[in-house]
């Protein structure tokens, strides 16, 4: 009995920056839907999370990092409809809420049970890779900033 994964095809969707600030499964214009489609039928959907997910208030800003990107950690839901189930947390904004931001966000991401790579408690954490395990085979995110 041959298994999926031995044909050799696996399908991965690739996207750039997400910065989630409010609800993404409201819209229904059929262009939309069609994204969706694509990223939801992949074995993964890849996607920088280009913010931090902490609730106002959580972690302590920090004051030379720019502009503050956040996501609720609500919205987390609205990115896995989306169809994303790996993202990188390896950029210009990991530390705008400090440690504690960023330990919150990796909480929130692994409750909501999105994969996320390039932060972790540790040096070690953050530079291990996370496994998307599919039918077709196995997919590996490192992220590095």
């Amino acid at each position: 009995m041959p298994y999926e994964s031995d044909r050799g095809v696996i399908t991965i969707a690739l996207g750039g920056d997400i910065m989630p600030t409010r609800k993404l499964a409201v819209y229904r214009e059929p262009e939309y839907l069609k994204l969706r489609e694509i990223l939801t039928t992949a074995d993964a959907t890849f996607a920088n999370l280009e913010s931090l997910v902490v609730r106002y208030g959580e972690g302590h800003p920090s004051v030379r990092t720019g502009t503050h990107m956040v996501t609720e950690p609500e919205l987390l839901d609205d990115i896995k409809w989306l169809g994303f189930n790996m993202v990188s947390c390896a950029n210009s904004h990991s530390f705008n809420f400090g440690e504690e931001g960023l330990l919150l966000q990796n909480k929130y991401l692994d409750a909501a049970g999105i994969l996320h790579a390039g932060t972790g408690a540790n040096l070690r954490a953050a530079s291990s890779p996370v496994y998307r395990d599919t039918p077709r085979g196995r997919v590996a995110l490192i992220a590095a900033t």
